[in-house]
C-alpha cells in the first residue's frame, strides 16, 4: 500500500487525491499528517509538501491551490515535461517531478478557470476558445491520466515491490433523440410549415419523401431504433439513449413529451438499454425547468431519472450542476465542449463533480463526453473517422472511458453510420484485448 504525506489533509487534496489514485490507477493509498510515521513507514510512499522530509519517498513538491479555501486569480505558465504540458511548475532539485500535477489536475477536473471572469460563447456560456488547455494545445490529450501514469512508473522505479495497477478501457455509447421522427407524429401545425418550407425551397424530394411516410408507405427516416439497438447487442456494448421532454423551441425540436408513440418508444428502448435526459436549452439556469422535465422522463419511465446532460452542452458550473443534483440526477455527461473535440475537464475518467463555491465534494458522478455530437457538421466523415480513432487510441493507453455520443439524425446517412459501427468493432477488440491481459495476470 501507498502511503502519502501533507503537514495538512483539505477537501482539495483529499478529493484529488483519490481521484488520482483510487479513480484513475486503481490503487489503495493512506494519507497521513504524522511526519515520523511517514518516516518509518517502510513501504512505497510519496511526501506532498513544501519540501521534502525523507530521503525515501517520492517527492512533489506543492504549490499553495490545494491548501486554500477560496477562488483567486492564478497566474499559470505552461511548459513541456517529458513530452507532455504541465504548469504550476517548481524549481527544486530534490522534487521527482517539475510540477505540481495536483494542483495542476485540480485545476483542470475542478473547472477552476469556469469559475473566473469569461467570454461567453454563441449559447452564452463558457467559450472553448477561454479554455486553458486549448490554448496552450493540449486540450486533445487526457493530460491528468498521463500524469497519473508517469507518476506510477516514478513510484514503481523507487519501490519496486509496487506494482503498477491495471485499469482498462471502457466503452458507453450514447445516442440523442434530437428529433424522435423527421416526418411523422409531429401535429398539424408544424407538417404544414414543413410542406411550406420543402416547397418554398423548391426541394420537391423531400417534398415527396414527407407524403410517402406520412402516407405510410416508405419508413420515417429517423425510425432506427431497431438498428441502433441491433449494432450495439451484436458488439455486446450498452446503449444509452437522451430524450428531450420538453415544448417545441428554436432550439430543442422533438415531437410532444405527450405523444403516445413517443412514450411507447422510450419504454422499448428501456428494455434494451438506459433512457435519459436531454435537458433542453431553457433549462440552464432554470431549477423549475428542469424538476419538471425530469419529472415527465420518469412519469414515462416510471422510476426515477438518474442520468442527464445539458442539450448544446449549455451550462454555467457550479449552478446548474448543483440544480442536478438536487433534481435526482446522479450522473452527467455534458463535460465536453459542443465545438471542440477534447478533454474539457483534462481527464478521460469519470469523476465526481467538486463545488468550489463551497470547497467540497458532490456525489454528482460526471463524465467526459471528448468528441462532440456535431463533429459531422465541421468534418468530412473521413476526417472524423480519424479524429475519433485518434481520441480512442488515447484513452485506451491510459485505460480511460469512452462515451460516445451519437445523433439520431446520423443513422440517415450510411457512411456515418458505418463510421458508427466501426466504433462499436474498435471499442469491443480494445475490451477484448484488455480481458485477455487480465485474464492472463
Amino acid at each position: 500500500m501507498l502511503l502519502v504525506y501533507s503537514p495538512k489533509v483539505t477537501n482539495r487534496i483529499g478529493y484529488i487525491f483519490n481521484l488520482i489514485f483510487k479513480n484513475i490507477l486503481n490503487c489503495e493509498f493512506e494519507m497521513t499528517t504524522d511526519s515520523d510515521l511517514f518516516e518509518k513507514h517502510d513501504g512505497a510512499k510519496l511526501c506532498y509538501a513544501k519540501s521534502k522530509n525523507t530521503d525515501n519517498c517520492v517527492f512533489v513538491k506543492s504549490d499553495e491551490l490545494l491548501f486554500q479555501h477560496s477562488i483567486t486569480d492564478v497566474e499559470l505558465r505552461c511548459f513541456e515535461y517529458d513530452g507532455v504540458p504541465a504548469f504550476f511548475g517548481n524549481h527544486d532539485d530534490n522534487a521527482d517531478i517539475p510540477f505540481d500535477m495536483f494542483a495542476a489536475s485540480f485545476y483542470l477536473v475542478s473547472r477552476y478557470e469556469e469559475y473566473m471572469p469569461f467570454r461567453t460563447n454563441e449559447f452564452g456560456c463558457f467559450s472553448s476558445q477561454e479554455s486553458f488547455a486549448l490554448k496552450h494545445n493540449f486540450l486533445h490529450k487526457p493530460v491528468i491520466d498521463i500524469w497519473a501514469r508517469r507518476l506510477a512508473t516514478i513510484i514503481n522505479q523507487r519501490f519496486p515491490q509496487w506494482e503498477i495497477p491495471q485499469h482498462y478501457f471502457n466503452f458507453i455509447s450514447t445516442v440523442k433523440i434530437g428529433q424522435a421522427y423527421k416526418y411523422k407524429r409531429l401535429g398539424i401545425l408544424r407538417t404544414i410549415y414543413g410542406y411550406c418550407h420543402d416547397m418554398g425551397k423548391r426541394d420537391w424530394r423531400q417534398v415527396k419523401e414527407r407524403t410517402q411516410v406520412l402516407l405510410s408507405r416508405t419508413p420515417d427516416p429517423y425510425d432506427r431504433y431497431e438498428q441502433i439497438v441491433m449494432l450495439t447487442r451484436k458488439y455486446h456494448h450498452k446503449i444509452l439513449f437522451w430524450s428531450l421532454m420538453c415544448n417545441y423551441s428554436p432550439y430543442d425540436h422533438n415531437i410532444s413529451y405527450r405523444n403516445n408513440h413517443l412514450r411507447y418508444m422510450l419504454k422499448h428502448l428501456a428494455d434494451y438499454g438506459k433512457v435519459g435526459l436531454s435537458l433542453s436549452y431553457e433549462t440552464t439556469g432554470h431549477l423549475e425547468n428542469k424538476e419538471k422535465e425530469a419529472q415527465r422522463l420518469a412519469d414515462v419511465l416510471h422510476k426515477p431519472v438518474i442520468r442527464g446532460r445539458f442539450n448544446y452542452n449549455r451550462f454555467f458550473l457550479p449552478n446548474d450542476y448543483k440544480d442536478l443534483i438536487d433534481i435526482g440526477i446522479e450522473k452527467d455527461y455534458s463535460m465536453g465542449f459542443h465545438d471542440q473535440t477534447g478533454f474539457r475537464a483534462g481527464t478521460c475518467t469519470p469523476f465526481h463533480f467538486f463545488n468550489l463555491d463551497s470547497n467540497s465534494e458532490t456525489n454528482l458522478l460526471v463524465y467526459p463526453t471528448p468528441v462532440p455530437d456535431s463533429i459531422f457538421y465541421k468534418l468530412t466523415p473521413d476526417e472524423a473517422w480519424e479524429t475519433i480513432k485518434s481520441v480512442i487510441t488515447d484513452i485506451n493507453a491510459v485505460g480511460g472511458t469512452f462515451v460516445s455520443t451519437w445523433k439520431l439524425d446520423y443513422f440517415t446517412n450510411e457512411k456515418i453510420t458505418e463510421i458508427y459501427e466501426n466504433i462499436m468493432a474498435l471499442c469491443k477488440e480494445l475490451k477484448d484485448n484488455n480481458q485477455l491481459k487480465n485474464n492472463s495476470l
